[in-house]
């Protein structure tokens, strides 16, 4: 059994967190039950976006960008992969 103690992080972050890219984040790409198989365990869980927020003092201000893809700044879709390779 494997318990992971964050969201899954499912894009990458421009706000100065070294973080891979989309494309080399499995949880961007692949359901849990594909990752539980992928990695052989009973069972795979993570810790949910309001789980998380529940424990962290003030989580308004807390950046969830990298688990669920809302970023706090705006960025057109079309730069997004710009934004990918520069930070990569």
């Amino acid at each position: 059994h494997m318990r992971i103690s964050s969201p899954p992080t499912v894009g990458p972050c421009f706000y100065g967190i070294d973080t891979p890219t989309r494309q080399e984040l499995i949880a961007s790409s692949h359901r849990t039950e594909e990752i539980r198989k992928y990695i052989t365990a009973d069972s795979l869980a993570y810790l949910s976006i309001e789980g998380l927020k529940n424990i962290v003092p003030d989580s308004s201000n807390y950046c969830t960008a990298c688990f669920d893809n809302n970023y706090p700044i705006m960025f057109p879709n079309d730069k997004l992969e710009q934004m990918e390779l520069v930070f990569a």
